[in-house]
């Protein structure tokens, strides 16, 4: 007994229809979500000061480089590192 086969066809006055639906509310409902989420933004309040001026006469202290601690630091290994050769050469390879 042969089956017989359905269309399953949508009318594209259908699907066009279910699209504009769906912008229009769409639109609604992003217009009503943004519209509750807009607050006032109250501006900060900068203080007239100059706050740059303390850098004017800025005197930096470089005495813990005379330390003796600090002269006696010495440098382990090479420096600075030179790189080897290391991984494969072909990545692909199957060993």
């Amino acid at each position: 007994m042969p089956i017989a086969s359905t269309k399953n066809s949508t009318s594209p006055v259908i699907l066009i229809a279910i699209v504009t639906l769906g912008l229009i509310a769409g639109y609604f409902y992003y217009n009503q979500a943004l519209q509750d989420q807009a607050l006032p933004i109250q501006p900060i309040s900068i203080p007239a000061e100059d706050k740059l001026a303390k850098f004017k006469d800025l005197k930096l202290n470089f005495s813990s480089v005379d330390d003796l601690n600090f002269k006696v630091l010495r440098i382990f290994g090479e420096s600075p590192v030179q790189p080897g050769s290391t991984g494969r050469v072909d990545i692909f390879a199957p060993f």
